[in-house]
Parts: C-alpha cells; sequence; structure tokens
C-alpha cells in the first residue's frame, strides 16, 4: 500500500503542471519496453495501453535518434535506461519527457527502418528496428501483451510485482552466469600461459641449438628489416567487420562496409607479414566467424571474434569499421578503447592508430574515445575498434571504395602500430 501510495505521488509531482494534474486516463500508458538482438540489427518494441501519434528527430554529439510519443505517460518505476550489446546501437533510455510526451532516446549512428505501430482492442506497441538488415523474428516479441481490464488497479500492482520479482530472479541468473564465465575464462587464461611458457622454452631451446650449430658468416652480421622491426613476432589478430548476412553499413552508392573493411584488412595483413609480424585473421573471406553462421546471435558471433585473440594469445586486436549516420554531412575518423581496463595499453594502441590514420587518409579527427563495445571489452590483450570514416557519406564513401584510400588506410594502421610498439 505504501509502495502505491508513493508511486502514485511520483506521478502526480511529475505529470502537474502549475495550475492543474494531466488526465491519466485520457493518456496511453507504457507498460512495458523490451528489446532483442538480431544479426546486425536491435529490435525495440514499446508496450501501450491506447494508439498514439509520434515525432522522429535525430541529435549529435552524440549521434542519437529521439522518438517522443505524444499524450502519453510512463510509471516511473518502468522507465529504462541500458546499455545496449551490439555495434548498432550503444544506449537506451525511455522516460517521461514532459507532462503529455514519452521520451524515447536511442544512442546510434546506424539506420533506424520505418517504425511501426501494431495493435488493437488488446493493446498496442511500437515496433522499433535499428540497424541495416531485416530483423529476424522473435516469436516472443510478436505477442502483444494481453491485459485483464476487469481490474486494472489489482492488475498494476501484480504486474509490478511479478516485473520486480523477474528482474531480480534475471539479475542472479546473470551474476551467477558472469561469475561461471570469469571462473572458465580465468582457467582458459592460466591454460594459455602455460602453453605460451611451453612454447617459450621450447624456442629458447631450439635457438641455442641453432646458435651452436650454425657458423657466422661475414653476411649473416647484417638483418633483413624484419629481423629489427619492433613487430618481428609479434602476435596480432585483424578483425575485418561484419561479413556474411551482416553488411553493416551501406553507403550512397551501394558501397557495403563488411566489403570496405576486408579489403583493409587484407592489404593491411600484407604489410604486417612484411614486417615480420604473426598475423591472424578472424575472417579472410565474406563469411560470419561464428561456427552458427548465418543463426548465430551478435553476441556469439563478437564472442567468435574475441575467441579467436584469446586462442592465440595475440599481443594486440584491432577491429576495423566503417562509422555511418542518418546525415549525410557527418564524417571523419574515431578510435575506441575499453574505458575500464586495468591499464592505459589499449588506450594508447587506438590513439596511434587514430593520428596516423588521419595523417594518411587525411580524414578530420572525431577522437579516441572510451567505450563498452563488446570486441574491446572481452579481449585479454590490449584492443582497439577503428571507425575509418563515414560510409553515409559520400567523398568518404568513395575513398573507402578505392585502391588509394585502401592503400592508405592500411598503411595509417600499420604506422599506429610500429609506433604503439616503438
Amino acid at each position: 500500500m505504501i509502495k502505491k501510495i508513493f508511486f502514485g505521488l511520483l506521478i502526480f509531482l511529475f505529470l502537474s503542471g502549475t495550475s492543474e494534474a494531466a488526465d491519466l486516463s485520457s493518456m496511453a500508458k507504457v507498460t512495458g519496453v523490451r528489446y532483442s538482438y538480431g544479426s546486425g540489427t536491435v529490435r525495440i518494441v514499446i508496450d501501450l495501453t491506447k494508439k498514439v501519434e509520434f515525432v522522429e528527430n535525430v541529435a549529435e554529439n552524440p549521434s542519437r535518434s529521439i522518438i517522443d510519443i505524444k499524450n502519453a505517460w510512463i510509471d516511473p518505476a518502468d522507465k529504462i535506461e541500458t546499455t545496449l550489446d551490439s555495434f548498432t546501437a550503444k544506449n537506451l533510455r525511455v522516460a517521461q519527457f514532459d507532462t503529455e510526451t514519452v521520451r524515447v532516446v536511442i544512442e546510434t549512428m546506424a539506420a533506424i527502418k520505418p517504425f511501426v505501430l501494431q495493435g488493437g482492442t488488446s493493446g498496442w506497441r511500437l515496433v522499433i528496428d535499428v540497424g541495416n538488415v531485416p530483423f529476424k523474428e522473435n516469436p516472443d516479441l510478436n505477442n502483444p501483451k494481453t491485459e485483464t481490464p476487469s481490474s486494472p488497479k489489482n492488475d498494476d500492482k501484480k504486474n509490478l510485482e511479478d516485473k520486480k520479482a523477474q528482474q531480480e530472479k534475471e539479475k542472479l541468473e546473470r551474476e551467477k552466469a558472469k561469475q561461471e564465465k570469469q571462473s572458465q575464462k580465468e582457467r582458459e587464461r592460466q591454460e594459455r600461459e602455460r602453453q605460451k611458457k611451453e612454447k617459450e622454452k621450447a624456442k629458447q631451446e631450439k635457438d641455442k641449438n641453432k646458435n651452436s650449430s650454425t657458423k657466422e658468416t661475414p653476411t649473416g652480421i647484417d638483418k633483413d628489416l624484419k629481423d629489427i622491426t619492433g613487430l618481428k613476432n609479434k602476435i596480432i589478430v585483424i578483425d575485418p567487420g561484419h561479413g556474411g548476412n551482416d553488411a553493416g553499413a551501406i553507403g550512397p552508392t551501394g558501397v557495403m562496409e563488411k566489403s570496405v573493411t576486408l579489403n583493409v584488412a587484407l592489404e593491411l595483413e600484407k604489410l604486417l607479414s612484411a614486417e615480420g609480424a604473426s598475423v591472424i585473421m578472424t575472417r579472410s573471406t565474406d563469411k560470419t566467424v561464428s561456427p552458427n553462421g548465418a543463426d548465430a546471435s551478435d553476441i556469439e558471433e563478437l564472442q567468435a571474434r574475441c575467441d579467436v585473440a584469446n586462442d592465440a594469445d595475440a599481443d594486440i586486436f584491432i577491429s576495423i569499421h566503417a562509422d555511418s549516420f542518418t546525415k549525410p554531412e557527418a564524417k571523419g575518423t574515431t578510435a575506441y578503447y575499453y574505458g575500464q581496463a586495468e591499464d592505459d595499453s589499449g588506450q594508447k594502441l587506438a590513439e596511434y592508430i587514430r593520428s596516423a590514420l588521419c595523417e594518411q587518409i587525411r580524414t578530420p579527427s572525431r577522437g579516441t574515445k572510451a567505450c563498452n563495445f563488446y570486441v574491446v571489452r572481452h579481449c585479454d590483450m590490449p584492443a582497439t575498434l577503428i571507425e575509418l570514416a563515414f560510409i553515409s557519406n559520400p567523398e568518404e564513401e568513395q575513398l573507402l571504395n578505392s585502391e588509394e584510400g585502401i592503400l592508405k588506410a592500411a598503411q595509417g594502421i600499420l604506422d599506429g602500430i610500429e609506433d604503439y610498439f616503438g
């Protein structure tokens, strides 16, 4: 009873004007917010009690889409502010904006498909797809909530209690899964460390035997460039973003992000190998990385890329992407690193590569930024995600699709890696 009075007071205070309170009975209530991940797409569903009108706008710094649902209200206990585990969309917020508007803010540079309002007597829902590929249908998201109209007050209370209980259960399950994953990750790390020490010991023995059996010749004093470079024997994992059924962003003339990232990655592989580095590609063709192929979820696909680097005990991980925004004027190069890492090695790697890349391809710098992207967060080594340029910008799309642009982009990333290793 106390909770009910408390939440009722909150709603009254927020939705009250200077002279009179809003008539909630005539407004649509937001009864739930759901989201799910498809391959390259995030689907967001807003459940409502009535049909509504809405207005869409965009804003920058950071890039975000704003959807205002008119003549609507949301219980303060039901508002949401969360980080999304997807390249497509980063953050989601749904809350009361003013006395008659519920505002949905999606931090994203991806395109938002024309979204639809569906429903009838049992309720309405606003379905928002964010991304560049069709969303693979999830049956759970296509069944609108059913309300029991006989006792709305009791139903609201029961729904709130059930929702809190479910949230608590899901929280405990996530914590348990997180602990199990951390334990497994630590066991895997220890095993990789053991194998690495064994390899180093075997290599030392091999080098010792080789040195004792090889006579030095006058030309043997001279070393090849790859023998003296700081990249010799460094294990570098290159991750061309997207691939397979996930095209990524698509430029105004149809150039696909997955093709740009692969072309630059393959050229970078050649340059690094010539410098004596040991290069591992998460993909060398137009395909998904997860063994589940097109059926893999976003998380499974991203984890598969991290596994390549972690299993190889790589020295650094570089994920290559191209930016996109709804306005074609957006342009420039950005580098990201995990903001909660134990040291600043990832930040330094991102900074060196962004600086050298901008110098080579002559794009404006959008800075080196902390992020919570899955691939940089779940790699055990310094990692960075590079947004080469905006494929949605006509000039930068042309640059990324040209032979000169691909060569310079690869050279810029190589220069940054060399600066990082000193």
